[in-house]
């Protein structure tokens, strides 16, 4: 499939949860914010229904059928700010969107909601000891540590040689610090052009 590289551009960072998917698309709206002052960082949690807080509060994985609608609003939230970007005068407009993106189905349903935008999917990608780690470091967030098996076992890492438009960082081993480095480095060279 050949771009058309006038789109709106959405980044969506992936990834199983605990790999820093919000932090970093902060530290990326941020930067980004001097080039296009209305860039906006969508964190996909967020868009959750009820429903599925619950579910996941009491310990309970998604399936497919709770994911379906949430992946729907993301896409729509997404290509609606990154849109506006674009018709007020900017060249391309983008924005960020924080969303684990963990099946390919999920990506391909992403894309094909929101035909008439750009989506680039970042991988953020650790081992399970090293999010396992990290996600009981972590306080006050829906999402349970003993969830993570689920999340691992979901994960479908796009071939990047056949899925257009879409990156693997891998974390292990990392600072953070170098990690955001990465990804400011990706969006920088393939992505914000």
């Amino acid at each position: 499939m050949t771009l058309n590289e006038s789109l709106p551009k959405v980044i969506i960072l992936a990834g199983t949860t605990g790999t820093g998917k919000s932090n970093i698309g902060v530290y990326l709206s941020k930067h980004y914010e001097n080039k296009y002052s209305n860039i906006k960082f969508v964190e996909g949690d967020d868009l959750h229904p009820e429903e599925n807080i619950i579910k996941m509060s009491t310990g309970h994985p998604l399936n497919d059928d709770d994911r379906w609608e949430w992946l729907k609003t993301v896409a729509h939230r997404g290509a609606e700010y990154a849109t506006k970007g674009h018709a007020i005068g900017y060249s391309q407009g983008f924005s960020i969107v924080a969303c684990s993106s963990l099946k390919l189905k999920y990506r391909d349903l992403i894309r094909q909601v929101e035909p008439n935008v750009n989506f680039y999917f970042i991988f953020l990608y650790a081992s399970k000891d090293t999010i396992y780690s990290r996600l009981r470091q972590r306080k006050g967030h829906f999402m349970k540590a003993n969830m993570l098996d689920s999340q691992f076992a979901d994960l479908e890492l796009p071939d990047v040689t056949k899925e257009k438009n879409c990156f693997i960082v891998n974390m292990d081993g990392l600072t953070f610090e170098k990690i955001e480095k990465k990804v400011l480095s990706l969006c920088d060279t393939y992505i914000i052009l």
